[in-house]
């Protein structure tokens, strides 16, 4: 059986789950109580939780108008042409969608297998085999498009190899402790960004999948990789090709398509595989205009609520590499 029917078909085999390591900060009384209060909402029904979520949006996108002037900001620099009632739609879905992401997040916690199997869809898992057939290992790249969230879950669910995530530590431990639980419900392993390397390098001796968000914002002395993106200068981090040339991985970049409210496709795009003979930064380009394209075709779906244009590139150019040139 193609691994379209395994996915659709089988159950889940069991797999041993491995639990992160408690986070060194202690957990403090609000973040004990906002746990709480997030392991509670996930007993309500995902219609329910989409009641929430539109009640919130109203509230803090009109009343409070919170990170409003952010967004808007970020989606005029990026799409200057762009007409003024176009950005101010763009900007509202795209305040709303972020919202449905975070209480799916939630309802992450107790989501079925076939539930999420119905709602995460992919459209040629085969190229993926193929990969992992020829080269045993693949590294699948993504940006904070759609819901990441559960195209982690799905993957852990649906592929056929074991998947690793890397992720950056956060500074709420009780938070962080939770959201990897419900990562690694279906088998899948979270491996901390601070610590990847001597992991990966034993998680890829066999079949395996590592994922990765890249389209995050290095702080400004971390080591970056700048590119025009969306208009303008923008930092990377350039772990993803350190990664692929170390590991000799293939480059695997993963579209996230919202088809409806709670339904999302995946489609895979070979970037690149080794033995590697472009030059340095090429790796990097090819990911970055993979996400810019995906961005510029559902805009609204991308997190423009967030400051990834917090510096400007000559104040950081100590720790900067240049693009290749064309």
């Amino acid at each position: 059986m193609d691994i379209r029917s395994r996915c659709n078909a089988f159950p889940l085999e069991k797999h041993a789950i491995i639990r992160p390591m408690p986070g060194d900060q202690p957990e403090k009384p609000v973040e004990r109580a906002l746990v709480l209060l997030i392991r509670g909402l996930a007993w309500l029904p995902l219609p329910l939780l989409y009641v929430v979520a539109d009640t919130l949006f109203l509230l803090l996108y009109y009343v409070v108008r919170l990170e409003r002037t952010l967004t808007r900001d970020n989606l005029q620099r990026a799409f200057p042409d762009l007409p003024e009632q176009n950005l101010k739609r763009i900007a509202a879905k795209s305040y709303r969608n972020a919202l449905h992401v975070l209480f799916e997040t939630i309802h992450a916690q107790r989501i079925s297998e076939a539930g999420l199997r119905s709602r995460v869809k992919f459209d040629n898992p085969e190229l993926l085999d193929q990969l992992l057939d020829k080269h045993g290992k693949v590294l699948a790249v993504a940006a904070h498009q759609g819901n990441w969230e559960w195209l982690e879950m799905a993957s852990s669910l649906c592929m056929s190899a074991p998947l690793a995530t890397l992720y950056k530590p956060l500074n709420h431990p009780g938070i962080e402790k939770m959201l990897n639980e419900t990562r690694q419900r279906f088998g899948g392993k979270m491996i901390s960004a601070q610590r990847a390397l001597p992991r990966l390098l034993r998680f890829t001796r066999e079949r395996s999948i590592v994922a990765v968000l890249a389209d995050q914002g290095p702080q400004p002395h971390e080591e970056k990789y700048w590119a025009t993106f969306l208009n303008q200068d923008t930092a990377f981090y350039p772990g993803i090709e350190k990664l692929a040339r170390i590991l000799e991985m293939p480059l695997l970049f993963t579209h996230v398509t919202r088809t409806r409210r709670g339904h999302y496709r995946v489609r895979f795009e070979l970037l690149g595989t080794p033995p590697w003979s472009m030059p340095e930064g090429e790796l990097m380009e090819r990911y970055i205009r993979a996400v810019e394209q995906q961005i510029i075709g559902h805009p609204e779906d991308w997190l423009w609520m967030y400051k990834r244009w917090k510096y400007n590139k000559d104040a950081t150019e100590t720790t900067a590499h240049q693009p290749v040139n064309r």
